[in-house]
């Protein structure tokens, strides 16, 4: 299948979930969403696929709907539910990478075939895993700070939710290049990585538009029994 074709199907298709998760749990169901999907672009990153002759990490992709589903958050319970998502994400973040790493110290049996295969996907860098870690908490943080101030200050769903999630996702961008591979590679290299991470991620973020203005006119099931 079109690499092109089935991202965008894809991309949308995690939108959908996101929005589906806020219908039928609530703030509940984006903040398990949020933390699935955090575990899932740790494994997911580490699968590279080409666009237009660029290479980008899978990972990006549902990425995007992590900072959809805390917009959401932010604009419907506020941004103390928004930073609570972050925490607990977060924490999921590491105690996921600690649980695996202590799961491949065992010692595989004589008729495993899976080991060598799990070491490839699980065994973190650790120089990696902190930069995911610290550039993920950061980018959410700022993200949720700049929405607030935003909708407080212009009232614009669009505005408040394409900025915020655009320098989010730029400061995420520069932090986890910039701690994970400089000095492992040219200059050159990181900034050509870095632009076209962040291009990608800005793309994905003009995405969410619609879906965010599809959640804000959306009543959750709790919502309609509470009526």
């Amino acid at each position: 299948m079109d690499t092109l074709l089935l991202s965008v199907g894809y991309l949308l298709l995690t939108f959908i979930l996101t929005l589906l998760c806020y219908k039928y749990f609530g703030k509940y169901g984006l903040i398990i969403w949020i933390c699935i999907s955090i575990i899932m672009c740790n494994i997911q990153t580490m699968k590279i696929s080409e666009f237009f002759g660029l290479s980008l990490s899978l990972g990006n992709i549902l990425y995007g709907s992590i900072f959809l589903a805390c917009d959401i958050l932010n604009h419907k319970y506020g941004k103390q539910w928004a930073k609570k998502a972050t925490k607990l994400s977060f924490l999921v973040m590491i105690v996921f990478c600690v649980l695996m790493y202590l799961f491949l110290q065992f010692t595989p049996s004589p008729i495993d075939t899976s080991q060598h295969a799990l070491e490839i996907i699980f065994s973190y860098v650790p120089r990696i895993t902190f930069a995911s870690l610290l550039a993920y908490y950061i980018g959410q943080t700022c993200d949720i700070h700049i929405f607030q101030f935003l909708q407080k200050r212009f009232n614009t769903l669009w505005l408040s939710n394409n900025v915020s999630t655009a320098i989010g996702q730029t400061i995420d961008t520069l932090l986890f290049v910039s701690i994970a591979f400089i000095g492992l590679l040219a200059m050159n290299e990181i900034i050509e990585i870095i632009v076209t991470m962040v291009a990608i991620k800005l793309l994905i973020a003009v995405c969410d538009t619609p879906f965010m203005y599809i959640a804000n006119g959306i009543k959750n099931v709790k919502e309609i029994e509470n009526e």
